[in-house]
């Protein structure tokens, strides 16, 4: 009698386990995290393979149609991930939420991944938080030197605090959202030491404790600011910006005291959104922020007054745009009761 033949599929399954773990890992970075990790029940060697093929953990797609009891096992896979046996796993990117969270003993672990996940090098991280009571962010955050990208929208109560050696080298995106800063100059002070920073977006944020917000990077390329949800009271202070590499230039909300734009040669693009609010210098100050984008070769510009005209005089003779080549204008009126 002949050979028995073995089927097909079992030599194929040698000649993938006889590839070195490099390779297998290369493979399996192409699949979905979830995907990747089944592999793990296949033999002892693939156990924690799977681990050094992920790069980019997502909380916000892992956790979508998770039930509740399963929030467990996700954690003990986070855990598997991050603290393996065999091999030190170095995430690229890293979003976080707190979703899952029900007392602040639950960010003990959540705390516990993001100081792992820095100090193997991470490179982005994106840290959304509901819960209004949560703990100091870990102070590795503000110090790291392999970060490029940091996102943090926070919907804490408390004011957060920023370490006094606060500095990120390597970072070049910078996104804060819904923050509030009791020391505002600490806050102003990490951007400046964001030496090769090239992209700053603030929405809603609060910057107690200063007279002046100060935005100096000479790197900064693209600058969002938003001030359409803060407090009235939170915003009271004379705005300066200093970023001669600046392309990109956004601004919505009220209008400030004051506005002190420098070095903006560079500008290409400004979407202008403002508001009346001072009813004493607002069309001072309004006049003075586009004075400081006059460079600018298009520009969206889109004024809302409440009652009567924003600018009741004309408007100074030296507000002029020798460079602009694209212009859309909005005015929109309110009429209070």
């Amino acid at each position: 009698m002949g050979r028995r033949q073995q089927p097909e599929t079992v030599g194929v399954l040698d000649r993938i386990n006889n590839l070195p773990d490099s390779i297998l890992s290369h493979f399996l970075s192409f699949l979905p995290n979830k995907e990747a990790v089944r592999t793990s029940i296949l033999s002892t060697r693939w156990k924690y393979l799977f681990a050094s093929s992920i790069s980019i953990l997502d909380f916000e797609h892992c956790l979508k149609n998770l039930y509740e009891e399963d929030v467990n096992n996700f954690m003990n896979f986070v855990d598997t991930l991050l603290f393996n046996p065999r091999e030190r796993v170095h995430l690229e990117s890293f979003w976080v939420n707190d979703y899952f969270v029900d007392d602040e003993d639950d960010y003990v672990p959540l705390y516990g991944w993001i100081s792992t996940a820095l100090s193997r090098g991470l490179k982005n991280i994106g840290i959304n938080f509901i819960n209004e009571k949560v703990p100091v962010l870990p102070t590795l955050l503000f110090t790291s030197h392999s970060l490029v990208t940091l996102t943090l929208f926070l919907h804490i109560k408390d004011d957060m605090k920023i370490p006094t050696n606060a500095c990120l080298p390597n970072l070049k995106n910078l996104c804060l959202t819904n923050l509030a800063f009791e020391d505002g100059y600490s806050i102003l002070k990490l951007i400046s030491n964001c030496h090769v920073l090239e992209d700053l977006t603030i929405y809603d944020c609060c910057f107690h404790s200063i007279s002046e917000l100060n935005i100096h990077n000479l790197l900064l390329r693209r600058l969002i600011l938003c001030f359409e949800h803060v407090c009235v009271r939170d915003y009271d202070y004379v705005m300066a910006i200093d970023a001669p590499s600046l392309v990109y230039f956004e601004y919505t909300g009220i209008v400030g005291k004051g506005y002190t734009l420098s070095n903006m040669k560079s500008l290409v693009k400004a979407e202008i959104s403002i508001s009346h609010f001072h009813e004493v210098h607002s069309e001072r100050s309004a006049t003075q922020l586009l004075q400081g984008i006059c460079n600018v070769q298009s520009l969206h510009l889109a004024i809302e007054a409440f009652n009567e005209t924003f600018f009741r005089t004309r408007l100074d003779p030296k507000l002029v745009f020798h460079n602009l080549v694209e212009l859309e204008f909005h005015s929109y009126y309110c009429y209070r009761k």
